[in-house]
């Protein structure tokens, strides 16, 4: 073989690996965009039901006390979920599943007796007994 086409391999070779590297840093940029993107959105939705809650306690008072509290709940769980990459995992379901449950019970304490208020119950008592009951 001679020194040119040994050259030209090499350099063909070359090319290829950059053009890997080179896919490989975008796809790893884009990750870290995705990831950035995901925790803006989080530290708005935090941000809304903070305000929120400052001002349905305002408005009614300690009554809305297990409202805000399940509400605050179901926000931490998902912003554990995002943050620490855990929505895949069994523990997350758990308890978001009775987060779902909870804000059902907080609903039909409080006198609303809508679908939405069974939907809630319903499914997630159905999802974390799913959940609790088979293990993967």
């Amino acid at each position: 073989m001679s020194e040119p086409e040994r050259t030209g391999r090499s350099a063909g070779a070359d090319e290829a690996r950059a053009d890997s590297d080179a896919r490989t840093a975008g796809d790893d940029e884009t990750a870290l965009q995705f990831g950035r993107k995901w925790r803006l959105l989080l530290l708005g939705m935090l941000g809304f039901v903070a305000v929120t809650t400052v001002l349905q306690f305002q408005v009614e008072g300690a009554s809305a006390l297990p409202e805000i509290v399940v509400s605050l709940y179901v926000v931490a769980v998902v912003a554990y979920g995002v943050v620490a990459d855990a929505m895949q995992t069994r523990r997350f379901r758990i308890a978001l599943y009775a987060g779902a449950v909870a804000w059902g019970a907080v609903r039909l304490v409080e006198g609303d007796t809508s679908l939405v208020t069974y939907a809630l119950l319903g499914i997630g008592a159905f999802l974390l007994t799913r959940e609790l009951t088979f293990a993967d």
